[in-house]
């Protein structure tokens, strides 16, 4: 009888058999926490580099918002303002010698690049230019700058009397 119910285990594969394991083995969770990893750092270094695409873009349109409201002041001036405040407006009475009974908006606060190490710098471009005298040496000129995270390359080339502040790499100037 014990013969016959060792014959019936073996052809049932009942001795051969392993029991169902119900969970993963070490080895698929060490491959599997490996992928995502993987995954992970690469989606960590196109995160970052949108970020700072996306920070340069501002800083660029910026930039170019502020020129547009510098041509605009002066398309009504004549001049431009010999220094400008960023964080605070761009009205006509900026760096104007008569005095303005209303004074016109160019733009309201002047946007500032949130990285404090290389804030916007804005220059008037004629050498020792003042428009707040009645003399005839009006600002006729300006550069603007920027620091961008992803250096342009080359570095463009800027007109004579504009020249690049340390650090800096992007200007903008009068059309």
């Amino acid at each position: 009888r014990v013969l016959g119910d060792i014959s019936a285990c073996i052809t049932n594969n009942w001795l051969f058999t392993m029991p169902k394991s119900k969970g993963f083995s070490l080895i698929e969770l060490l491959i599997t926490i490996s992928i995502i990893g993987i995954l992970s750092a690469i989606g960590l270094v196109a995160y970052s580099t949108v970020m700072k695409q996306g920070r340069d873009s501002k800083r660029q349109s910026d930039l170019r918002s502020i020129q547009s409201a510098l041509e605009q002041y002066y398309a009504d001036q004549f001049f431009y303002p010999s220094a400008i405040t960023f964080g605070s407006d761009l009205t006509s009475s900026t760096g104007n010698p008569n005095s303005v009974a209303s004074p016109k908006t160019y733009f309201k606060t002047i946007p500032n690049d949130l990285n404090l190490t290389y804030p916007y710098v804005y220059v008037a471009r004629n050498a020792g230019c003042n428009n707040l005298s009645t003399s005839t040496n009006k600002c006729s000129n300006y550069c603007l700058y920027a620091k961008l995270e992803n250096s342009p390359s080359p570095v463009p080339t800027l007109p004579a009397g504009c020249t690049y502040p340390a650090g800096y790499n992007f200007a903008v100037i009068p059309p």
